[in-house]
C-alpha cells in the first residue's frame, strides 16, 4: 500500500514560536527556502503556511508572501495551506493556493480554548468552504485535531469522532487526517479509529497527525498504516507543538518527518525521499528555530551512521582489551 508524506513545518512547525520566547522566527526567505528542501528532496506534499489573523499567530503574518514566493518558484511537491475559517479560505484562494487544509477540533473545550469557535461552527466553516471550492480545480482536506485524547476532555468517544467525520463526507470531502494533538494516543486506540473510518467510507484517504508526548508517535504511525491510513503528516526536524495546552508545547511536538520517512522506508514501504537530504535539513531547521525533537537528524541514514562506525574499526580494534579510552 504505497504512502504519502506531508511536511508541515512551515505552518504548525512554526506555531510553536507562539509560546516559547527563547525561539527564532525564520524570516520568509528562510521558509521559502527550507521549503525548496523540501521539495528538492523529494517530499510529495507541503503545508506551507497558515492564512490565519496575524495577531492569533504572528509567525504566519507573511503567508501571502510565502505562498506567492512557492507558487512562483517550479515544484514537484502538492503544496497546501492551512485555513481555519470562510476568510482565511478567501485569502488562500486570493493567492492562488491549490490545496486548502481545513481545521477543526474534535474536544469542545479544545475547540473553544484554540479557535474561539463551538465545534459546530467550525463544522458549518468547513461546509462553506467545501461549497466555495466545489467544481473547481482547488482540492480541500481536514484535520481534525484531538481525534484521540484531549487534556481537557480525556478520551473522544470513537462514534462522536465518526459522526464528525460523517458530516465532511456528506459536504464531499475525501482526505480526512486524525491528529493526536496532545502525544498521548497509543497503537490499538489508532489502529481502531483508522479501522472503524475505513470500515465506513473505504473511499475516503486516511491521514495521521501524530505528536510525541508519550513516545508512540513512530509505533501509532504504524499501527495507523497497517489499518488503512495512507498520509501521514511530519515536521522536519521535529519542530513544532500543540497550541492551547495546559502544558510546555515541545514536549508534545509533531513527530519529525525525516523518523516517519526512515521508518517506512526501512519497513519496505517506499517515499520516493532522499532520506539523507531530509536527515540533513532536520538538523539545519533545528539550528534554525532553536528546537527540535528528531532521532534521524542526529544520525542521517543507516548506511551513513555505518560508514561512519566502519571508519573507526579498526582504531577501536587496535585498542587493548578492556581499554575503552578508544571508544
Amino acid at each position: 500500500m504505497s504512502i504519502t508524506i506531508v511536511d508541515v513545518f512551515a505552518r504548525d512547525g512554526l506555531q510553536t514560536v507562539l509560546h516559547e520566547s527563547q525561539l527564532r522566527t525564520p524570516t520568509t526567505e528562510e521558509k521559502v527556502a527550507v521549503i525548496a528542501a523540501l521539495d528538492a528532496a523529494g517530499v510529495p506534499e507541503i503545508e506551507i503556511t497558515g492564512f490565519v489573523h496575524p495577531r492569533v499567530i504572528p509567525s504566519l503574518a507573511d503567508a501571502e508572501a510565502v505562498t506567492r514566493a512557492v507558487l512562483a518558484r517550479p515544484h514537484r511537491a502538492t503544496i497546501r495551506a492551512l485555513v481555519p475559517n470562510v476568510r482565511g479560505a478567501e485569502r488562500a484562494l486570493a493567492v492562488g493556493v491549490p490545496k486548502l487544509a481545513c481545521l477543526i477540533v474534535a474536544s469542545e473545550t479544545y475547540q473553544r480554548l484554540n479557535s474561539h469557535m463551538s465545534v459546530e461552527d467550525n463544522v458549518r466553516q468547513i461546509e462553506a468552504i467545501a461549497e466555495m471550492v466545489a467544481g473547481t480545480a482547488t482540492h480541500i482536506c481536514v484535520g481534525m485535531g484531538t481525534s484521540f485524547v484531549c487534556p481537557y476532555d480525556g478520551l473522544l468517544p470513537e462514534d462522536y469522532i465518526l459522526g464528525l467525520i460523517e458530516r465532511f463526507v456528506n459536504a464531499g470531502i475525501r482526505e480526512i487526517s486524525l491528529a493526536d494533538s496532545v502525544g498521548l494516543a497509543w497503537p490499538s486506540l489508532v489502529a481502531e479509529r483508522v479501522s472503524a473510518i475505513h470500515a465506513r467510507w473505504p473511499e475516503v484517504e486516511i491521514g495521521l497527525h501524530l505528536h510525541t508526548l508519550a513516545g508512540l508517535a513512530l509505533a501509532n504511525a504504524w499501527a495507523g498504516y497497517g489499518a488503512g491510513a495512507t498520509l501521514f503528516e511530519g515536521s522536519v526536524g521535529g519542530i513544532g507543538g500543540g497550541i492551547a495546552m495546559p502544558v510546555h508545547t515541545t514536549n508534545m511536538g509533531n513527530v519529525a518527518t525525516e523518523d516517519l520517512v526512515y521508518l517506512f522506508e526501512q519497513c519496505g514501504v517506499p517515499t520516493g525521499i532522499d532520506q539523507l537530504a531530509l536527515a540533513r535539513l532536520g538538523r539545519e531547521t533545528q539550528s534554525l528555530i532553536g528546537t527540535g525533537n528528531s532521532h534521524v537528524a542526529s544520525f542521517g541514514t543507516l548506511p551513513a551512521f555505518l560508514a561512519e562506525s566502519r571508519a573507526h574499526l579498526a582504531e577501536v580494534a587496535a585498542a587493548p582489551p578492556g581499554d575503552s579510552s578508544k571508544h
